[in-house]
Order: C-alpha cells, then structure tokens, then sequence
C-alpha cells in the first residue's frame, strides 16, 4: 500500500484524462454556442492547481510531462502540444504559487490564464501544423466560452485536487514524515 500512495496523484490524472474525453462526448451539444465551442480542461486544470496547491515537489513536474505525452497520443495523435504545455504550466504554477495567497481565487485567475494561453497555443500548433482551420476571430470567442467553463470544471474539482496534491504527493512517502 505503500508503493500505491505515491502513486495517487498520477492514477487521479489518468482518470482525469478519461473524464476529459467522456464528458467532452456527451457534453458537447451543450459546450458549444454557435460555431463557438469550447473544451473540457479538467487535465489542464488538475495540473495546474497541483503545481499551485504543491510548490516544493519537482517530481510533479516529470508526472505532467509524462501525463502530457499519454494526453498527446491518446487526443490528437501526435507529440508536442500538452507534453511541452503541462510540465511548463506546472512548473510555472509552482514559481507563481509561493507569491500568491492561498486562496481560491488567486487560483482561479491563474488557471483561467493558464487555459486560455493552453487554448491560444493549441490553436497556433494545430493551425500551423494543418490539423485544424478556425478563424483568428472564432478561437477569441471561443476563449470566453472556455473561460466560463474553466470556472465551473475548476469549483468542482478544486477541492479534489487540492486534497490529492497536499495528502498524496507525487513520489513522496508523507508516512516517514509522520
């Protein structure tokens, strides 16, 4: 049991990555407004909120690496764009995260941020690269979308993660601590 806990927070991830896909299948119709759609974040998000609520453990940022190269093959097929996004927002969370207050707030704006530089840069990769074609105009619209579900994806699952990344750190035994 002892190897599991260490294990936690990655297993958390990969269910994320599952949710991600299953509630973008089924909530799809209701995401979208018009030609403007967002995306389900709550990989990002966790992420995120991970680096913010554990700003002392470097191995987080190898499990968003290897957390984006699982996301990238399993999305969209090809290597790039979450495994170089996820260790660079985790590990620019942890660098934020030891200047903010420790509320829930300063989290948001900074994953609000977070998401919205994630969705500005999968859109110029995926754009330059031919896998997709959407407006400049579209995408910024899109944005706000996204934004207002990122607050709902994130008031739900803060606590989670919150809890997860404090009780089950990445590759650390808080039992030897105790």
């Amino acid at each position: 049991m002892r190897v599991f806990r260490k294990w936690v927070l990655a297993i958390a991830l990969f269910v994320a990555l599952i949710l991600d896909g299953t509630l973008a299948f089924y909530l799809h119709q209701f995401m979208n407004i018009g030609a403007y759609g967002a995306s389900t974040w709550i990989l990002p998000i966790g992420i995120m909120l991970i680096g913010l609520f554990d700003d002392t453990n470097p191995n987080e940022i190898w499990l968003a690496l290897g957390a984006g190269i699982v996301a990238d093959i399993s999305t969209l097929g090809i290597i790039g764009v979450y495994t170089v996004f996820f260790p660079v927002s985790c590990w620019a969370c942890q660098r934020v995260a030891r200047f903010l207050p420790e509320i829930f707030w300063s989290r948001l704006i900074v994953v609000i941020i977070g998401v919205t530089i994630l969705d500005i840069y999968s859109w110029a990769i995926l754009t330059m690269v031919g896998i997709i074609s959407v407006s400049i105009k579209i995408m910024l619209i899109s944005l706000a979308v996204n934004a207002c579900w990122t607050i709902i994806f994130f008031s739900i699952t803060y606590w989670i993660w919150g809890n997860l990344a404090e009780n089950y750190p990445f590759l650390i035994d808080l039992r030897a601590y105790r």
